[in-house]
């Protein structure tokens, strides 16, 4: 009998994991950044997209934005007093926590503050975040909320109904065989209910990067605040996008992000202690930027799927 074979791994990250070099780069990008700018803050985010994130960017040239991993931010600017590398940064990499990133700028806080409040920009949700609204279709052709209102094209039907939606073709047109509930506000959104809802364009999804504290160096130097660190008040919608942990204060020998333990308990304060995570900004940008082909293939519509000729 022939021999089984065996089924082989394949990765499928297109990311090259980031050595020790990588790493030390950026520590000394954020170094720099700190040294050349007299606010640091820190940004929470909800519901991050790569593009937009890149919008961001390219809207404050002048500034420096960095999202990675936080224990190498962290290290970067310093996790104690004796360490850090501007008097009272400290502070902020002892509030690194959670889905956070940095922002360097030479801006006042106030025009920070006001820009951030006014920029959002509302995206297709993914599987996993919670439904903002219920959806309901009616029995009948499957309308895309469209402005006005059509009907979806032939070629996805076949999806749909693999999707779990109880529908056919008549006359080329996806139709619903019976009223169907997509998801219902509050709840987490399957994959597939996703799906769903891009198909038929419902936006449900939220960008917004939201301040959470910032370190000024004037202030630092005059020791107003907390050593130079000031922490914004949220509302409670804010601090529910963010999440609670985002921005919370972390002591440094909180081995969360400052400390790996060993089985012995004993703890390592270098950058070799961030070898082994994926860190910086350019490396998040590529998963999501993998997120996004990952959610295109998923809705394509194959050969296989398509309804035979004259039907």
């Amino acid at each position: 009998m022939p021999r089984a074979k065996r089924a082989k791994v394949v990765s499928l990250t297109r990311t090259d994991k980031k050595t020790k070099e990588d790493k030390a780069n950026l520590i000394d990008k954020v170094r720099d950044a700190a040294q050349e700018y007299p606010y640091v803050w820190i940004l929470g985010h909800h519901s991050m997209r790569n593009n937009y994130l890149k919008e961001v960017r390219d809207l404050w040239k002048g500034s420096k934005i960095f999202f990675g991993k936080l224990k190498v931010l962290a290290l970067a600017l310093g996790m104690t007093e004796e360490e850090e590398v501007r008097t009272g940064i400290s502070g902020i990499s002892q509030r690194l926590s959670g889905d956070v990133g940095l922002l360097f700028t030479d801006s006042p806080p106030a025009e920070v503050m006001d820009w951030f409040k006014d920029y959002q920009r509302v995206d297709f949700a993914r599987g996993g975040s919670k439904a903002t609204e219920t959806i309901e279709l009616p029995e009948g052709a499957v309308m895309a909320r469209s402005n006005p209102p059509d009907t979806l094209p032939h070629p996805v039907e076949p999806q749909l109904r693999q999707l779990g939606m109880p529908t056919e073709l008549r006359r080329g047109i996806p139709t619903l065989l019976q009223n169907y509930v997509v998801c219902k506000e509050g709840q987490t959104l399957t994959s597939n209910q996703a799906q769903i809802l891009k198909h038929i364009l419902v936006h449900m999804a939220q960008f917004r990067l939201i301040p959470l504290a910032y370190w000024s160096a004037a202030d630092a130097e005059e020791n107003k605040g907390e050593n130079g660190v000031h922490l914004i008040e949220l509302s409670d919608r804010d601090q529910e996008l963010v999440g609670k942990q985002a921005g919370k204060l972390r002591a440094p020998s909180d081995n969360g992000w400052s400390r790996d333990r060993k089985s012995n308990g004993a703890a390592k304060k270098t950058a070799d202690s961030a070898e082994d995570d994926e860190d910086d900004d350019e490396e998040m940008a590529e998963d999501d930027d993998e997120d996004d082909d990952s959610q295109d293939a998923e809705d394509a519509v194959t050969k296989d799927m398509m309804m035979p000729p004259g039907l």
